[in-house]
Order: structure tokens, then C-alpha cells, then sequence
């Protein structure tokens, strides 16, 4: 008996999700364009947050944290160069315009030198056989992109994001009780170059910037922001019958100025960090190895104060500069057709003039069971470090967070990890089922622990700010979605647990992290019904901790707080549903528009954003804020050619 065939048969993903693994997840952004828009835009980062093993954050904060990790353990990439302040003003959007961009990859593990997950936006990769286009109007921003054909073998994107946010939302856009003005702008261009066969060549740039200002009554401080970052690269992929390979040169960059003004005190608090750097990798049959070079220069926020109680300048003597070298091989093979083991091993290598030069050897190791139509179970084990640190006076979504390099400052930082998951594709990849465990130990971490008034009356010192310590992550994941057919969706539910402790006097043992959810339940559900896109979005989370004070008392003319224990405190939980509706004008093979009408957080509901001293004439109280709007609706049009 012989067999002269085989036919495998399965459904094509309808889902935004076009790969589904407990590990890594593909997302195209033009399916998730149907989702619920925020203002009229449709965000990746808020995307990333419905997946699991990623913490909901507030209306005010935009950060990722990937299984209980910081934020700037995240390696977030464009075209596989890091970027750094992906977040505009507030967490409603980051600064990855989906328009330009066709796919994006979501990883909760990251083969750069960061500690955490990677969320990787892709590059335009095809040659288009016409001019393309695609337009966006909403309340408050405009979005185009346009791609051109240059000749046989190149092609031609450039897009824009523009605000005018404050034509419309003026009136509700506030920090509790403070009008915020604000704008801001996104702009990308790649150019592709393909012969066809086995070569591609990029060209990327991008540029961003937000200017905002604040009247905070409270505490009779006024506030102007300007920040921004920029981004360019050129990267060359071959792609062999053998050997594949990608080389990456970039220089990447972001900005931040704050300027404070009280009555006979100013602040300004400038902070910058630019990396140039080279990154590349390459498979040949079961051995991959990867490089990577990173020269790093970084003003950690250096506040030059002027007033009647202090005067200082620390922007000179905190200047940073850094290198960072490191290279990873390693070895895979399959036995016995459902046996597969991985073992790799990172050198890496950094130096600082402020300490000198570390060294260490990094090993990771997969072992994976493969019962074909009874899913796959993957167990893996490995070590990290990061040499980079981001910190500052809080998560509000204001730019006063900072980045700053391992040296004087602080270790660098180390984790080993541990994960075990399963996953399983059914009837015909219509459904997709993923379980992920995991636990993280982590190394000299790094909290801010001071005040901003601080800088107004004493000499800074960011060493005596800095509270030092290590933290544990553990937790469970789980994810039912389903892939395929006109009702797509998914199901994802998350345990976990991100505890740290720190070397201060406050903080008596292990206390849970700023950003710590216990519990958090994500149903996303999209369905296709003729001209009709009908979606909704349904989040329960825990609430996150807070240090709650025990008194207030005015001294010389200034209110002081006196703080219990750290994060011992929590805000009610964040439970929100949004809903959406496109309808599709016209659609054919030359264009299509359409509207699209979403409703952020249908409920109604004041979810906690934050707790915040209100000082009033007479009195002061410490209650919690929520976000201004709490129905957030948007009309927005789109039209594709």
C-alpha cells in the first residue's frame, strides 16, 4: 500500500491574531482596526493589553508590563531597532501609527538584553503594484499613509498622525481638576527595496513630538512639557535556501524637557537617552546565533532649580555614557519526531566609565513534547540582564519618568526565569487553546522614592532618590480563542503576582509592585455581518496597591504627608466595556471607506486612576481621582485606495 498524496485542510485566521502560542502572538493591524477605537484611533499597546499575561493599566498610563515585569524591561521595537517613550500624553495612544505598519509581534520574552516581553512592529515588506493609500479623520487626530511604486524592484511609505485634541476636548481633557492643553504628531517613512528572490533592503525614519501644559491649582504650580523621540535604520534581510540572515544599523533617541514654575521658584528637569547600535542574526540548518553592539549616551532628569530655598544645576555631572556588547548561538534539534531541545548561551559585555567593565555568560535551555493533535508542551529555563533603567515620580502619563544606565547609580539587572506551557490547535485551527506558567526571580531593581517638591527646597541627588532591591513574578495564563469564521474572539484570563522589596526604612518585607494585578479577565469578541464590523471589549482587573497616608500636618507654611505602609492599600477594581460598530461604504477592488462609531467604557464607570491630595481653603483630602470622561464616544472616517 503506498500513498501518492497528502491533503492538509485548515480555515484561514479571520481573527486580528493570526498566530496563537502561549510564547508569541502575531497581530495584523488592519484586522484590528475593527476593534473599538479610543478618540478615533485604534492603538497597539491598547491591543497588547487584552492578551494575556499583560496588566491593564489606567486611563493615565500607557506602559506595557509583560508577566508582572517594569515597563522598561519591554524591548519595543520598530523594524527590529529599540525605540524608547512609545507613550503619548496621558496612556490613551502610543506612538505607533497602525496605518503604517502590517503587522505586529507580541513576545513574553525578549531576545534583546531586557528582562521582559518585546512587542515588535513589522515594516512594510511588499511591493505594491499601484499607489496606495489610507485616510483616517476622528474627534481628535487625522492619520494618512501613502505608498508609491519606485521602479521594478522599490517601493515608497510615508504617513502622518496630527493632532487637534484640543479643538473638541478642552473642556474635559484634565488631572483631576487641571485643564490640560496639549498636541502631538507621528511621522514614518520606509523605503523597500526587493530583487525578488532573496534580498530586502529598508531604509526607516520616524520622528514624534508632544507639547503639553498644565495649571495644577493645588499645589499653585504651573507646568509645560515638550518631548520627543526620533528613529533611523537600515536593515538588509536574505533569505536562503540554506542561510538566513538580518543585519540592523540604527540610531535611536528620546527627549523630554519639564518646566515648573511656582511663585519665587522655577524647575526645569531635562533628561534625553540615544542609542546607536548594530543588531543582527543568522540561521544555518538547526544552530542560530545572534549579535548585538549598543553605544548608549543618557541624561538621567537633572533639575536645574531657581528660588528663594535653592539653586542648583545637576544636568553636567549626570551625563551617562555607555557600551553594551553581547553574543548568543545556539544549537536546536528534533528527536524521535516529537522530542525538540534548545540550549543557547549569551556573552555579554558592558562598560562604563563610572565603573568599568562586567562580564557573565547568560544560558537558556527548551525542552519541548510535540503529540501532534493533543498540542505541544514546551519547558524552559534561562537567565537575562539589562543595563538599562527607567524610573521617575510616577506612572500619570506625564514625561517625568527617565531612563538612566547601570554605573553609579545601580547594578545592573539580572533575572532567571522558568516556564512551562502547553498549546493546542482544534477542529481545523478554528480554535486555539494556550496555559502558561511562570516564575521570575529578579536582581537589583530600582524604585523612585522621592518627592517632587524635593527638588524645590534641597540639593538634588538622584543616588539618595533611588530605592534599591529584587522582586519575585509568578503566575498562571490561560487563553481560548477562536481563530477563524465571521464571530472571531478570544478568552484570556490571568493570575498573577509581581512582589518586590526595597532597602528603605518604609517598606517592612515584600510588598507588591506598583502595577500588580492579582486577577484580570479579558473577553475581546469581533463579528462580520454584510457591511456591518460589530466588536466589543470586556476588561475585569484587580485593583492596583497604593501607599495610603496616616496624617497631614502644615509645617513652615508647607503640607506634609505622613505615609503607612507601601502599596498595603488597594483601588476598587478596573472593569470597563467598550463597543463598536464600522460600516463599510463602498468596498471593491479600487477603494473602500467607511464610518466607524465606538464607545469606550459603556458602563459609565469612574475607575480609579490614582489617589491625589486635594488641598482646598480651609482643608485637605486624599481621595481617589478618576478618569474626566467617563463615556468616551468617537465617530471616525477611514478611506483606503
Amino acid at each position: 500500500m503506498s500513498i501518492d498524496s497528502l491533503t492538509f485542510v485548515s480555515e484561514k485566521s479571520t481573527s486580528a491574531i493570526l498566530r496563537s502560542r502561549s510564547d508569541r502572538l502575531t497581530v495584523d493591524l488592519a484586522q484590528m482596526q475593527g476593534l473599538p477605537k479610543i478618540l478615533g484611533n485604534t492603538d497597539p499597546l491598547h491591543f497588547v493589553k487584552l492578551l494575556p499575561g499583560v496588566q491593564t493599566t489606567t486611563e493615565y498610563n500607557s506602559n506595557i508590563y509583560i508577566r508582572g515585569c517594569d515597563a522598561s524591561h519591554n524591548d519595543m521595537t520598530i523594524g527590529g531597532a529599540p525605540v524608547f517613550g512609545v507613550n503619548h500624553l496621558l496612556g490613551l495612544f502610543s506612538i505607533f501609527n497602525p496605518a503604517h505598519y502590517p503587522r505586529m509581534t507580541f513576545s513574553n520574552m525578549s531576545s534583546s538584553n531586557r528582562l521582559g516581553g518585546t512587542v515588535a512592529m513589522d515594516l512594510p515588506d511588499t511591493l505594491k503594484k499601484k499607489v496606495t493609500g489610507d485616510v483616517s479623520v476622528g474627534l481628535i487626530s487625522a492619520q494618512a499613509s501613502l505608498g508609491l511604486r519606485l521602479g521594478r524592484h522599490s517601493h515608497l511609505r510615508a504617513s502622518f498622525r496630527q493632532s487637534y485634541v484640543n479643538l473638541v476636548y478642552s473642556r474635559w481633557l484634565k488631572v483631576g481638576d487641571s485643564a490640560v492643553k496639549y498636541g502631538f504628531g507621528d511621522y514614518n517613512l520606509t523605503y523597500l527595496y526587493s530583487d525578488g528572490k532573496k534580498d530586502k533592503v529598508w531604509v526607516d525614519v520616524y520622528l514624534g513630538q508632544d507639547n503639553a501644559h498644565l495649571d495644577e491649582d493645588n499645589y499653585g504650580v504651573d507646568f509645560t512639557f515638550g518631548w520627543g523621540n526620533y528613529k533611523g535604520a537600515v536593515r538588509w534581510a536574505h533569505n536562503g535556501s540554506e542561510i538566513d540572515y538580518n543585519h540592523t544599523v540604527y540610531s535611536s533617541g528620546y527627549g523630554s524637557e519639564c518646566f515648573l514654575s511656582q511663585v519665587l521658584a522655577e524647575l526645569r528637569m531635562p533628561s534625553y537617552i540615544m542609542a546607536h547600535g548594530y543588531k543582527g542574526d543568522l540561521r544555518w540548518k538547526d544552530v542560530s546565533a545572534e549579535a548585538e553592539f549598543t553605544c548608549y549616551n543618557a541624561l538621567p532628569q537633572a533639575p536645574r532649580a531657581v528660588g528663594i530655598a535653592n539653586s542648583s544645576d545637576g544636568g553636567i555631572m549626570q551625563k551617562q555614557l555607555g557600551v553594551e556588547g553581547s553574543l548568543y548561538a545556539a544549537y536546536e534539534r528534533l528527536f524521535a519526531e516529537r522530542w525538540g531541545v534548545k540550549a543557547g548561551l549569551k556573552s555579554i559585555c558592558y562598560h562604563n566609565p563610572e565603573t568599568g567593565t562586567s562580564a557573565g555568560l547568560l544560558p537558556d535551555i527548551a525542552l519541548s513534547y510535540d503529540a501532534f493533535h493533543a498540542g505541544k508542551i514546551v519547558a524552559s529555563y534561562g537567565w537575562s540582564q539589562q543595563n538599562l533603567f527607567y524610573t521617575g515620580l510616577s506612572n500619570s502619563g506625564l514625561p517625568i519618568e527617565f531612563w538612566f544606565l547601570a554605573g553609579k547609580y545601580a547594578k545592573p539587572q539580572y533575572a532567571q526565569w522558568v516556564d512551562l506551557s502547553y498549546d493546542l490547535q482544534f477542529c481545523r485551527n478554528m480554535f486555539a487553546l494556550s496555559v502558561g506558567l511562570y516564575g521570575k526571580q529578579l536582581f537589583n531593581q530600582v524604585e523612585y522614592g522621592g518627592d517632587l517638591m524635593d527638588m524645590f527646597t534641597t540639593t538634588y541627588d538622584l543616588n539618595s532618590r533611588l530605592l534599591h532591591g529584587k522582586g519575585y513574578n509568578f503566575g498562571l495564563n490561560l487563553m481560548f480563542h477562536k481563530q477563524t469564521g465571521k464571530f472571531t474572539g478570544w478568552i484570556s484570563y490571568s493570575l498573577g503576582r509581581a512582589i518586590r522589596k526595597f532597602d528603605d526604612s518604609v517598606s517592612q518585607g515584600w510588598v507588591p509592585s506598583n502595577h500588580e494585578r492579582i486577577h484580570e479577565l479579558n473577553a475581546v469578541a469581533s463579528y462580520k455581518y454584510r457591511k456591518w464590523d460589530f466588536s466589543g471589549i470586556f476588561i475585569y482587573a484587580s485593583g492596583l496597591p497604593f501607599t495610603a497616608p496616616k496624617s497631614y500636618y502644615i509645617s513652615s507654611g508647607q503640607l506634609v504627608a505622613d505615609f503607612g505602609e507601601r502599596n498595603a492599600c488597594r483601588m476598587r477594581p478596573y472593569i470597563r466595556l467598550d463597543l463598536s460598530a464600522t460600516y463599510t461604504i463602498i468596498k471593491n477592488e479600487r477603494h473602500e471607506n467607511g464610518i466607524n462609531i465606538s464607545i469606550v467604557n459603556a458602563f459609565g464607570r469612574r475607575n480609579d486612576v490614582m489617589y491625589k491630595l486635594r488641598v482646598y481653603e480651609d482643608s485637605f483630602a486624599y481621595a481617589r481621582q478618576s478618569f474626566e470622561l467617563r463615556v468616551i464616544p468617537s465617530v471616525s472616517y477611514f478611506h483606503k485606495f
